[in-house]
Formats: C-alpha cells, structure tokens, sequence
C-alpha cells in the first residue's frame, strides 16, 4: 500500500528507483536545482505536484525533517494511457473512465469498482487537484482498483484530442444539456469524462467534446454523486452494448 517519503535524498533516489509514485508535495518556497528537478521528473511522469506551505509539508511529515519535500508512493502501477488504448483487445470495443479532479477517494474507488464490473478498458485521472489513491480508495473499490488499469493526464485537452484522434469518442456529462445517455451512441470506441464533485467540468471542455449529456431526474435536487452517475452511464453503455 501508499507509505509517504520525506526528505530531499530519499525522494530522489525514489524517483531514480521508479518506484511508482502518487504525489509530491514541495514546499512553495522551495528553489533552485531540487524545485526544477522535481519539476521537471514530475511533468515527465505525470505526477501532480502541489506547492504548499510550511504547514501543510509540517502535516504531511508528522513534523519529522522533511527538508521541503514529501511524496507518496502509489498503491496502483500506473501505465501511460498510450499503451492502455493498445492492450484493447481487437474483439472488445473501447471503453475508458476519465476523471478530472475528482477529489474524493472514496468515489474514486466507488467508481474503479464499477469501471471494472461494467467491462471498462482503463481508468484515466487528470488534474493536479485530484484525490491521492490510497488504502481508503482500494478499500472503496473493494480491490478492484488493483485489478483495473490506470493511467494519468497532465493535460485532460491533450487527452481528449488524443482519445479523439484514436477514433475514441469523448462524452462529458453535464447540467444544461438536453441530451440523454440512451439518445447517445455507446456501441462506438467512447471515453465518459467526469468532473469534480463541487465544480464539475471546465466549461471548455464541453466546447471540445464529441457530445454533452444529462442524466435526467426529477428536478428536485440538481445532481447527483459522480460515482453514483458513472455507474448509471456505465450501465447504459453496457446495455446497448450488450443487446
């Protein structure tokens, strides 16, 4: 499972090993070779690194000498999402989970589970501000976060253009579109993108997106929980997949 690094050597001779790492937290005030270094293997390796204050670094270390840098290790082996569209097998139509800055890591847990029982390809995370997965996101998915490839996006732009020019379609959920997820074909290569649980989704997204859809409801509450709503549009894919 995660175990946390700090200090300055130790978190580089674990970058130099490999290991596979979750987070990196430095402090902002932090400059010169360790910053651009860690910079630099960080935005190589999609690893979200905060810059936080001495307060935060003080927290994480359990005020142990932490010399500004801490980082987590990853429970889950990350891949690059290259390679995960190349591991589809040419029977199965794709199918990947996208997640951007989806804080919880209860609902991502929630969400890997119902990822991987509804047959998805991969589960894609992006954005700095994205939960840490950790013991309590392995234990949400009952496991099955181990068992599902996942990869991460510096950049969710890049990713859609890179789905879209793979032949994937991208699917955003959104409030104020009119359009249905069983209006929508999923019998196609698609990729569902999910936003944060307070935000939702970066309005441009919507302007790049092959289709914007709602799950429609009574109108008595506005939304509903992300991993609830992946797991319903999990369910319509799966159904006219399967029919």
């Amino acid at each position: 499972m995660s175990h946390i690094i700090y200090g300055k050597n130790a978190v580089l001779e674990a970058f130099k090993s490999n290991l596979d790492i979750e987070k990196v937290f430095i402090l902002q005030s932090v400059r010169g070779e360790l910053e651009i270094a860690v910079r630099h293997f960080c935005k190589d390796k999609n690893i979200p690194l905060a810059k936080v204050p001495e307060s935060k670094i003080n927290e994480l270390a359990r005020d142990k000498t932490h010399q500004g840098i801490v980082a987590f290790t990853s429970p889950v082996k990350y891949i690059d999402y290259s390679e995960m569209f190349s591991k589809v097998p040419e029977s199965e139509t794709p199918l990947f989970v996208v997640l951007d800055s989806v804080t919880d890591v209860r609902n991502i847990g929630a969400i890997a589970r119902s990822a991987l029982y509804f047959g998805a390809h991969g589960l894609i995370i992006s954005g700095s501000a994205s939960g840490r997965i950790n013991e309590e996101t392995v234990k949400a998915s009952s496991g099955a976060i181990l068992s599902l490839p996942v990869a991460r996006a510096t950049s969710i732009f890049n990713l859609i253009s890179d789905l879209q020019s793979g032949g994937i379609q991208v699917v955003a959920t959104g409030l104020k579109s009119s359009q249905k997820p069983h209006e929508t074909d999923f019998t196609v290569p698609t990729a569902i993108i999910m936003g944060s649980e307070d935000k939702g989704l970066h309005p441009k997204i919507y302007q790049v997106a092959d289709h914007e859809i709602l799950i429609p409801g009574s109108h008595r509450f506005d939304s509903l929980n992300v991993s609830v709503a992946t797991g319903i549009l999990l369910y319509e894919i799966q159904k006219q997949r399967v029919i």
